[in-house]
């Protein structure tokens, strides 16, 4: 990134340290792109069905979110394997260096795609939703209550006033 504030493309800063301003982050790739990169990027085979963001929405991501990659720290490699017994994923380069001889390797883009279906999600986002529904109901409840003691200092403060003009 430019110490300009603006995001340049990954590619084009990679191949010959021209500074274009990216437009697009690519989620698979893990890349900024300029609209020439983002041209080639969605005509070419490899990448063409690769799902990607504007740069402002990109920004917008809780942190969190930007920091899980799709890449091997230990190796710079991308994740292509999943190993149940460890719970984690993959890359070629790890399975022989630390998972030689684990037995229940699977695909990671099999193991993605029956986490969107699973039940699990499912139940999750139903939970989500409720606490969502218990939240804006204690909020209600809060907003009443502090309405109710904001009317109760008020009638407080008029009534000691009324005193006050009495001692007088």
């Amino acid at each position: 990134m430019a110490s300009s504030g603006r995001d340049c493309c990954t590619l084009c800063y990679d191949d010959d340290g021209s500074s274009r301003e990216a437009v697009t982050w690519c989620t698979e790739c893990e890349v900024l792109l300029c609209t020439g990169c983002e041209k080639h990027h969605t005509k070419s085979k490899a990448s063409k069905d690769h799902k990607t963001m504007s740069t402002k929405d990109y920004h917008n991501l809780p942190k969190f979110m930007l920091e899980i990659s799709s890449q091997c720290r230990d190796h710079k490699k991308k994740f292509e394997l999943y190993c149940s017994f460890h719970a984690c994923p993959c890359c070629v380069q790890c399975i022989t260096d630390k998972h030689k001889k684990c037995q229940d390797l699977k695909p990671l883009s099999d193991i993605l795609k029956q986490v969107k279906s699973s039940a699990s999600v499912q139940l999750f986002e139903k939970d989500l939703k409720n606490v969502k529904e218990n939240l804006e109901e204690i909020i209600k409840y809060l907003n009443s209550r502090m309405n109710t003691n904001n009317s109760q200092k008020n009638k407080g403060c008029r009534t000691n006033s009324i005193y006050e003009e009495v001692d007088r």
